[in-house]
């Protein structure tokens, strides 16, 4: 075989694995069909076709119906993935940082590395995004979610810029993520966004974490004092607390 015969065979095992990929991540192929498909994808991304890992990856992005089967076939990726274990884990790092959503990409990564590596990924994909407007926000979103699992004063410190996030929901998820870590260099960029964030759901968030943390509003407290909402008040140490609460 000449070498122009090679890359036409080349070409031609692309444009059919490429036919595959789309069959298997598209929502609207029937059922029996895209299964059919995502099971040659699995077996050649198994092989270490660079098409087909990236193909099982993008088969996150795809929501089919029935609900029901799409996260059964989903859950066939994942096993999948985490059996291929190292050679997938360029594709991952890739998609942590393209794919719209990455909630299944985490947990793939997860399952693959240790601890430790797993959050260093995360804190790197976080360093990626800035607190400006994004159309889809989503990855930045599910970024910090993740990160409000893994321990670390690190992960805190990451976390806090995007207390000042344009996106409602980011802020809103940081102070989730910053109350579960629970470090105290949360406390006062916590206040401020009590004082000053505009929407209301951010405030009652950060009210509700320092009411169940404990931590006292020093330095902030008149201010504080003004905007709690109904069902709290602050003791004099500046201490919030949940009527009714013990």
């Amino acid at each position: 075989m000449g070498i122009l015969d090679f890359l036409s065979a080349e070409k031609r095992e692309a444009r059919r694995l490429g036919r595959i990929v789309k069959r298997a991540n598209n929502k609207y192929t029937p059922k029996d069909y895209r299964q059919v498909a995502l099971q040659e994808m699995i077996d050649e991304a198994r092989r270490g076709n660079a098409i087909a890992l990236s193909g099982l990856l993008a088969r996150f992005a795809v929501c089919a119906e029935p609900s029901i089967e799409d996260e059964e076939e989903k859950e066939w990726v994942h096993d999948a993935l985490v059996e291929i274990g190292p050679p997938a884990l360029p594709y991952i790092r890739r998609a942590l940082r393209s794919a719209e959503s990455v909630v299944w990409v985490q947990r793939v990564f997860k399952s693959i590395v240790t601890p430790e590596e797993y959050k260093g990924e995360l804190l790197d994909v976080l360093l990626g995004f800035d607190t400006e407007y994004e159309r889809n926000p989503d990855r930045k979103m599910q970024t910090v979610m993740a990160l409000a699992e893994v321990p670390g004063h690190d992960v805190a410190e990451a976390l806090l810029r995007f207390l000042t996030d344009v996106d409602e929901t980011v802020r809103f998820q940081t102070v989730v993520a910053l109350a579960r870590h629970a470090d105290e260099v949360a406390r006062e960029p916590l206040l401020k966004a009590i004082c000053d964030d505009e929407s209301i759901r951010v405030r009652n968030i950060a009210i509700e974490s320092f009411a169940n943390l404990g931590w006292v509003t020093t330095g902030f407290k008149k201010k504080t004092e003004s905007l709690l909402p109904a069902g709290y008040t602050q003791d004099k140490s500046g201490r919030i607390i949940k009527i009714g609460s013990p």
